[in-house]
């Protein structure tokens, strides 16, 4: 991904109140940073983007949401490549301004 696309996802994440991170070690570190307040805000602005993506394809329940009990490290890493994955699409069919 060029710069200029992974800037502009970076952008949009942003915009959405969601922490504009890529990998799971720059998530960490985000959120490390943040105070207990705008973490929850963060979580709960990422929980309702997956859950919405969740009802648009119903189809990919099972990879997000667990059966029973906790989700699974699985379940969290596909929400998350789910939901960043989203938004870069999102950023690359938006035209040029």
């Amino acid at each position: 991904m060029s710069i200029s696309k992974k800037m502009k996802a970076k952008i949009n994440m942003i915009e959405l109140g969601i922490l504009p991170a890529f990998t799971g070690s720059e998530l960490t570190e985000m959120l490390n940073s943040l105070s207990k307040d705008e973490k929850r805000k963060v979580k709960r602005k990422f929980r309702k983007i997956w859950k919405k993506l969740v009802k648009e394809r119903p189809d990919i329940e099972g990879m997000l949401v667990p059966d029973a009990g906790g989700p699974t490290k699985a379940h969290l890493r596909n929400r998350s490549v789910l939901v960043t994955n989203k938004v870069i699409r999102d950023t690359a069919s938006l035209k040029d301004t």
